[in-house]
C-alpha cells in the first residue's frame, strides 16, 4: 500500500500543475470563445424587401417522424423572403408523401435521383438542392432541426455584420433519453471549451475552421467559387469540408451562438451516439494519427484523472486540495457551455462518463478509419477513409 501511496503522490506531483493549467487554459479559451460567439444586436439595419432571398434546402432521408415539424417552422421564418427546397434522398418511410402534402408556394418538392458512385449520400442531395436553388444565400437544414421564427433572418444579419462568406450556427440538442443528455453535452463543451473560434474567424490558419450541419448559411457566389458539394462528393460530412474551402479561398467563416434559435436531434439513442462520432470524429482532427494521440491518451485522461482521484480520496478519507482545485475548475467550464449551450445540467456530475465515451468513439473511430471500414448510417455503409467531424447528425 505504501509503494501504491507513493506512486499515487509523484503522479500528483508531476501531473498535476499540468491538469490545473490545462482546466484553466480551457476556461480562459472558454471566455474568448463566448465574446467571439456574439453577434452585436446592431446588425445592419436594412428594410426587408432590400434583404436578399435566401434558399432553405433540406435534404431529408427517412425523416417521416420530423419533416412535418421542420418544414412548419422554416415557413415561419419571418423578417426574410424564403423559398424552401426539400429533397428526399430515396427514403423508406412516408418522408416525401408528408412533405408534399404541406401547401405553399414557396415549397417544393423533389424526389432524388439515385446515389451515383463515388458520393455520399447527404452531399449527393446537396448537390441536388444546389441545382434547384434560387436565392443568392444557400441556408443548408437538416430536416430534425427546428428553427424559431427568427433564425434565417438572424444568420443572414450576421453574415452582412460580419461581411462573412459562410455563417453556422452553434445549436441546442433536443433530449428524449439519458444516454442523449448524457453524451450530447459534449458537442457544445469540445466546441465552446476546446476549439479556437477566434482563430477560425480570421484569415489565419484554413484548416482550423468548421460548420455544423443542422445549420449553415452560406452565399451562393462563394459556395460556386469552391465547388460545392462536388467537389467533395466522397467525404464523410460536408459540413467542415465546406467552410474550410471557402476559408482557404480567401473567404470569411463564422460560427455564431444560435442555440436560442435552432434545436436539432444529433442522436437517437445509445448506438446510435456511438456510430455518429465514430464515424466523424477521426476526420475532425483531419484524420491525423498524431492528434488523435495526443487527445485520446493525452487530453482525454489528465481530463478523467482528477475525478478518480476525487473517488479515491472520499474512499480513503483524505482529499488532495489539488484535485479539488482541478475538478472544480474542469466543471466549471461545462457549467458554462451546459448553460450556453442549453444542455442539462444535472449531467454535469457525469462529465466524466461522457469524457471517455467521445474518447473511445475517436479511437474507434481511427480504427476503422485506418481499416478503411465502413459504418452503417441510415440504411446505407458510410466509408470512413473521407474523414469529417464528429458534429454531423
Amino acid at each position: 500500500m505504501g509503494q501504491v501511496a507513493g506512486t499515487a503522490a509523484v503522479i500528483e506531483v508531476l501531473v498535476g500543475p499540468g491538469i490545473v493549467f490545462m482546466a484553466a487554459a480551457m476556461l480562459v479559451m472558454l471566455a474568448v470563445n463566448l465574446v467571439a460567439l456574439h453577434v452585436p444586436r446592431s446588425a445592419p439595419a436594412r428594410r426587408d424587401d432590400d434583404l436578399p432571398l435566401v434558399s432553405v434546402l433540406i435534404p431529408a432521408r427517412n425523416e417521416s417522424e420530423c419533416i412535418e415539424d421542420c418544414l412548419r417552422a422554416v415557413l415561419g421564418q419571418t423578417g426574410i423572403g424564403v423559398e424552401v427546397i426539400v429533397l428526399d434522398d430515396c427514403s423508406e418511410d412516408d418522408t416525401y408523401t408528408l412533405a408534399a402534402a404541406i401547401v405553399d408556394p414557396r415549397l417544393t418538392v423533389l424526389s432524388g435521383q439515385p446515389l451515383p458512385d463515388g458520393w455520399t449520400g447527404k452531399n449527393w442531395a446537396c448537390h441536388q438542392l444546389s441545382q434547384r436553388a434560387s436565392g443568392s444565400l444557400l441556408c443548408f437544414v437538416d430536416a430534425d432541426t427546428r428553427l424559431e421564427p427568427e433564425a434565417v433572418r438572424g444568420a443572414v444579419d450576421a453574415l452582412a455584420w460580419h461581411r462573412a462568406d459562410l455563417v453556422s450556427y452553434l445549436v441546442a440538442a433536443e433530449y428524449r433519453t439519458a444516454a442523449q443528455a448524457v453524451l450530447l453535452p459534449m458537442v457544445n463543451h469540445a466546441l465552446l471549451a476546446l476549439f479556437p473560434v477566434l482563430v477560425m474567424h480570421s484569415r489565419w490558419f484554413p484548416r482550423i475552421a468548421l460548420a455544423l450541419g443542422p445549420f449553415l448559411v452560406v452565399r451562393a457566389d462563394s459556395y460556386d467559387q469552391v465547388g460545392g458539394h462536388a467537389a467533395r462528393r466522397g467525404e464523410v460530412v460536408d459540413d467542415v469540408k465546406l467552410c474550410r474551402a471557402i476559408k482557404a479561398s480567401g473567404g470569411r467563416v463564422r460560427l455564431v451562438n444560435g442555440s436560442r434559435v435552432a434545436t436539432t436531434r444529433w442522436y437517437a439513442d445509445t448506438r446510435g451516439i456511438w456510430n455518429g462520432f465514430s464515424k466523424n470524429a477521426f476526420g475532425a482532427l483531419e484524420s491525423s494519427a498524431v492528434l488523435a494521440f495526443v487527445t485520446s491518451v493525452v487530453l482525454v485522461p489528465m481530463l478523467v484523472l482528477p475525478f478518480l482521484r476525487l473517488a479515491q480520496g472520499l474512499v480513503d478519507g483524505e482529499v488532495s486540495d489539488v484535485v479539488v482545485v482541478q475538478v472544480v475548475l474542469i466543471l466549471v467550464a461545462r457549467v458554462a457551455t451546459s448553460l450556453v449551450g442549453r444542455d442539462p445540467l444535472w449531467t454535469v456530475p457525469l462529465h466524466p462518463v461522457a469524457t471517455v465515451f467521445w474518447g473511445a468513439t475517436l479511437v474507434n473511430s481511427e480504427r476503422l478509419a485506418s481499416r478503411d471500414e465502413a459504418i452503417e448510417w441510415r440504411g446505407r455503409r458510410v466509408p470512413l477513409s473521407g474523414g469529417g467531424t464528429m458534429l454531423q447528425p
